[in-house]
């Protein structure tokens, strides 16, 4: 007897030194053990093994114990196969997939996650056998029951051979040596089912011996040739999904069938229907008392177009296969909607994101309280007025009056319903990093330009003394640092940062010169605190907490989607492309927490109409270019400013001149 231990102890060390992808190598994992045998070993709580399906060969059960209670769990199998010569197997219980059962056990027992929303139930105890899988099959053979003598193999009394009629081989009759069964396995001499037969076999990913399906010989002539199956489909404990071939006993009752015959025995009937719980009845109750309820289920509360198109994705998959439960199969059958859906039309319905072609800014029908109806560029009263208006308001009040234009331009707030169901979405921080919002990131992009381009027009607009401009210059710098600090608006705070480093700005050195001599606190904080903090934007750092900005850092985001280059070749490019999809993955999650903020900065604020048109993107295009060259390309608009950007810089400076 001690030789005998000593034997099925190295056995099982062996056995357990496979790879831990391999189920066999699971202590947990008890072959063909029968349902009470497992029941009897569960005894608190939270303990769990995982055995053989003796109803569906081929198949995996969790049983566990559960608040007194022990629940039984079939692991279901989803076989993805593309194309012809591959396939693909997924094991789940109800949403998440894994390649193999020990990337499922090892999840589900260390995040502590219910097997099933509907039980709660959550394994954390495994309990582990102390034999071989041999002895298991040996002792209860692959129908999961003991062994007809009531004996052990591992003991040593030999089991003598028996030839069997119409009935199916037990493990021990069928062995003539302790490890039979494993050649037998490995030389896939005993189908696992007979409804492949003839079909080329299918590559699956797990690799413990028991998940090995391949072809058996060919059917015998005459036999109804069955459908092919679905290029994608699942096994598990529903019913197969296809009409069932007809029997054909080739022997009557109680012949004798020689060599593999008697292994040829017919598949199991299938178990009860096994329905959803929004069924109900008999079937609920029915499946209910064969194993725990557990069903495939789309992810829910769906909250932003990105959700609903991954369950569009899942949904598609089960139609595509034969994941479908057998009321599906049945036209006459009642056919319940997922809840999903059920939410989606009392939202009015799933409508397709609009491909937008067309620019929001519309100047040729902008009606404005500035400017007349046919105006020149840069028109001098137009501009004038924008002068005293900047000159009466502070820069706190002129810094929520541009939130408050770039929340509606970039569809942070006053969102209606109509235009979520249209973009797909509920915010345009999430549109911008989808494709179908390509004509807001050139919208943004426009605005952005069109800001810095105000900057440098208000500053080179002023023709008198340096210190005018310096004054002016000091004025744009504080306005950044309300955009920084108590608005939160980045997006505006680069462009307004832009402006200020164009180069027909940057090269006024008399007036930087006359900013840091009468305003040296602006100086110092351009230069210490919104350059850097701009540069760390750039890199796709530094976007502040949520409960501070209002609106992010776009600039790199958008300008990446469109193609624009930014930044040079050198080493550091490619962490600066992957900290700015990091951002865009940050800004698109967190749109409601913006949203949110962006209304606290803006609630009890009453806009002045003519300062909010100053900001707006619509008057800047008839400033700037006119009525009539607004409607122009951008790059022939872009051209033309640049130029006039220019002459004026070089007419308040003219260069290699300073002042006395």
């Amino acid at each position: 007897m001690e030789p005998a231990k000593e034997k099925l102890r190295k056995e099982l060390e062996e056995e357990l030194k496979l790879s831990t992808d391999e189920l066999r190598s699971h202590a947990w994992y008890h072959g063909c053990l029968p349902r009470e045998e497992a029941e009897s070993l569960l005894g608190e709580d939270g303990d769990f093994l995982i055995r053989d399906s003796g109803s569906s060969p081929g198949d995996y059960v969790l049983s566990c114990q559960w608040r007194g209670e022990t629940l039984h769990f079939k692991i279901i199998r989803v076989v993805l196969r593309p194309r012809l010569g591959y396939s693909r197997t997924l094991f789940q219980f109800e949403q998440d997939q894994f390649d193999n059962v020990p990337a499922l056990v090892r999840f589900y027992v260390g995040n502590r996650k219910p097997i099933s929303e509907t039980s709660g139930a959550v394994v954390s105890r495994p309990i582990n056998r102390a034999v071989p899988l041999r002895c298991l099959q040996e002792r209860y053979g692959a129908t999961g029951q003991p062994h007809p003598d009531g004996k052990e193999p591992a003991t040593g009394v030999a089991t003598p051979a028996r030839r069997l009629s119409l009935r199916r081989l037990t493990a021990g009759e069928m062995l003539t040596e302790g490890n039979l069964l494993r050649v037998k396995d490995r030389s896939e001499s005993h189908p696992t089912g007979l409804d492949q037969l003839g079909q080329r076999p299918s590559l699956y990913t797990a690799q413990s011996d028991s998940n090995l399906r391949t072809g058996s010989p060919e059917a015998p002539a005459g036999a109804q040739e069955l459908p092919p199956l679905s290029p994608v489909f699942r096994t598990g404990s529903d019913p197969v999904l296809r009409p069932t071939a007809p029997r054909r006993l080739d022997t009557e009752e109680g012949a004798a069938r020689s060599g593999s015959e008697g292994q040829l025995h017919s598949k199991a009937p299938p178990k009860p229907l096994r329905a959803p719980s929004m069924l109900g009845g008999e079937a609920c109750r029915e499946q209910l008392s064969t194993y725990c309820e557990l069903v495939p289920k789309a992810p829910g509360d769906l909250r932003s177009h990105v959700a609903r198109l991954h369950t569009e994705k899942w949904r598609g998959r089960a139609r595509a296969t034969d994941t479908a439960f057998g009321f599906l199969e049945d036209e006459g059958a009642p056919r319940p909607r997922p809840r999903c859906c059920e939410e989606e039309e009392e939202m009015g319905g799933f409508v397709r994101p609009q491909l937008e072609t067309v620019s929001s800014f519309q100047p040729h029908s902008f009606h404005s309280l500035l400017l007349p109806p046919d105006n020149k560029p840069l028109e001098p009263g137009a501009l004038k007025r924008l002068k005293d208006m900047f000159t009466r308001h502070d820069c706190r009040t002129m810094a929520l009056h541009v939130l408050q234009m770039d929340c509606l331009v970039g569809r942070v707030t006053g969102v209606s319903g109509e235009q979520q169901r249209a973009m797909g979405v509920s915010s345009g921080l999430e549109l911008i990093t989808l494709p179908h919002g390509h004509q807001l990131r050139l919208d943004l992009l426009e605005r952005h330009h069109l800001i810095a381009l105000g900057i440098a027009v208000d500053i080179l607009g002023c023709t008198g003394a340096v210190a005018e401009r310096a004054a002016t210059l000091h004025k744009i710098v504080q306005l950044a640092v309300e955009l920084k600090g108590s608005v939160g608006d980045l997006f505006a705070l680069s462009a307004v940062m832009k402006g200020l480093q164009l180069p027909q700005i940057a090269r006024l050195d008399q007036t930087w010169r006359q900013l840091r001599q009468s305003h040296t606190e602006s100086a110092i904080a351009f230069e210490k605190d919104l350059k850097p903090f701009v540069k760390c934007l750039n890199r796709g750092e530094g976007n502040s907490s949520l409960g501070e900005v209002a609106i992010p850092h776009l600039l790199p985001l958008i300008s990446l989607m469109e193609g624009e280059q930014l930044w040079d070749d050198h080493e550091e490019s490619c962490a600066l492309l992957l900290s700015t999809l990091e951002s865009a993955r940050s800004i698109a999650t967190n749109a409601g927490a913006y949203k949110a903020t962006a209304e606290a900065k803006l609630q009890g604020f009453q806009a002045t109409p003519e300062l909010l048109e100053a900001f707006q993107t619509e008057f800047a295009l008839r400033l700037f270019w006119g009525s009539r060259g607004a409607g122009g390309t951008q790059a022939e608009r872009y051209g033309k400013f640049d130029k006039i950007l220019t002459v004026l810089s070089q007419k308040l400076e003219p260069a290699g001149k300073t002042e006395p």
